[in-house]
């Protein structure tokens, strides 16, 4: 019972912990990104690194209680954030995200993409401190603009007919050709059945 109520409680001290944590991560999405990052105004709100990440992604789960470390320990000096891409689809294909986790840093309205695979949190404070510098710099993608939301609906939609039409119709051709071969076999069948049985009854009747 002693060793029962041990686990419960360190349990819960692990819970409350991670949750504290995680608390200091800004979650971000498609409606307040532009409002609370301010990028395409010059980072006005201060310095961001976000991670664009996937909720199935398992090496954004592994770093998520590094990510919410770091989040804290910056608290006051950079912001720390995150955005599920795959529910904020203005953003992902705002910033072109195609990898998961994808790490960029955004200070002085200038865009650094974290490229090392140590994900470690010394790693982390490192690069936005200090090493930021030696990565290339480059300017934030503006937000989509209606014209931009048109055109990426309109590729869409003739992408998804071309894949319809490369492996829906073949199908349904295959499916078609099948049910006719299918049915004509059939109706030949039928057809010398009833060819046998015409000729099985004249010859009776002859004998008659």
């Amino acid at each position: 019972m002693a060793i029962f109520k041990k686990s419960i409680i360190i349990f819960l001290f692990f819970t409350i912990f991670n949750y504290c944590f995680s608390q200091d991560v800004i979650e971000l999405n498609d409606s307040n990104f532009e409002n609370l990052t301010q990028l395409s105004t010059g980072n006005t709100t201060g310095s961001w690194f976000i991670k664009f990440y996937a909720p199935w992604c398992s090496h954004c789960k592994a770093m998520s209680k590094t990510w919410a470390q770091l989040a804290t320990e910056l608290k006051g000096k950079i912001n720390v954030a995150k955005i599920d891409v795959t529910i904020n689809s203005k953003t992902r294909k705002r910033f072109k995200i195609e990898g998961f986790p994808t790490l960029l840093y955004f200070k002085n309205g200038k865009m650094y993409d974290y490229k090392n695979h140590d994900r470690s949190l010394e790693a982390f404070k490192t690069f936005v401190l200090e090493t930021y510098k030696n990565a290339k710099a480059s300017e934030p993608p503006k937000p989509l603009n209606y014209m931009d939301i048109l055109k990426d609906f309109l590729n869409e939609t003739f992408q998804n007919i071309d894949r319809i039409y490369k492996y829906a119709f073949p199908s349904l051709a295959v499916l078609v050709s099948v049910s006719f071969l299918t049915g004509s076999i059939f109706s030949l069948i039928l057809l010398k059945c009833c060819c046998m049985k015409s000729g099985a009854s004249k010859v009776s009747k002859k004998k008659d």
